[in-house]
């Protein structure tokens, strides 16, 4: 009698498991439904409707093409790469992507992009001495932030979440990979001026040069984005 309702405890125990499991992810994939937190859908997954090459920059080079529903980067010419930015002007946003990269490729999310290119780029450095999750600010000092541990987090055959929120000026900008937090920087001004303008276009990379491998490519499933207003939280807790 002792052993049957012993087994019996351990049969509800099983099925309360399970169904506490069950409850946990349906609330996860609720709460991943971007779209209903109030994010607006950049690339739309058939065409490069409301983008353009930042020819501004870099003329024409590097070749962008929408494979499968998916946005596809390489270069183009051989060895020549640039900028694929919006056409609208984003300010204080929090910034969702899935990506996926050939090894070795030299890409990265681009924030408050200028004419110029003077931007804050997350580094995906996919490559030998690489690093993903970096900060950089190209005409603006270079490295801001290095994070050369955070590669090890990279999943090198699938599609990697990435999660950035912009906000302020001068910014603080945080990042997470996969779901876990990687980066939380606070900009600071440079020469008595801030570093970078408060506004500007979201842009994805080609590299030129070496750091790309002959053939390869960088693959961006999803990009979306959630304009900011002050008071805003910089990254929720539920969009994992």
């Amino acid at each position: 009698m002792k052993k049957r309702s012993l087994l019996l405890s351990l049969s509800l125990l099983f099925i309360l498991t399970v169904l506490t499991a069950s409850a946990v992810s349906g609330r996860q994939e609720k709460g991943s439904d971007f779209e209903e937190q109030g994010f607006i859908v950049l690339f739309n997954n058939k065409n490069l409707d409301g983008w353009r090459k930042l020819t501004e920059y870099s003329g024409d080079c590097g070749q962008w093409t929408v494979e499968d529903g998916v946005l596809v980067g390489t270069q183009y010419p051989e060895g020549k790469g640039g900028l694929l930015v919006t056409q609208e002007k984003y300010k204080n946003f929090i910034l969702y992507a899935e990506v996926k990269a050939d090894y070795p490729v030299d890409s990265g999310l681009f924030l408050r992009v200028q004419p110029s290119v003077l931007s804050y780029q997350i580094t995906i450095d996919y490559r030998p001495d690489g690093e993903v999750g970096a900060v950089y600010c190209p005409l603006g000092g270079d490295f801001l932030l290095h994070n050369p541990g955070v590669k090890e987090l990279w999943k090198k055959d699938d599609y990697n979440q990435i999660l950035v929120s912009i906000k302020g000026q001068p910014p603080i900008i945080k990042v997470s990979l996969n779901g876990k937090e990687v980066v939380e920087f606070k900009d600071e001004m440079k020469d008595g001026r801030y570093r970078v303008p408060d506004e500007g276009f979201i842009g994805v990379q080609v590299h030129p040069g070496e750091s790309w491998g002959k053939g390869n490519h960088v693959y961006f499933r999803k990009i979306m984005v959630k304009p900011l207003v002050i008071g805003d939280a910089p990254l929720g807790t539920t969009l994992y």
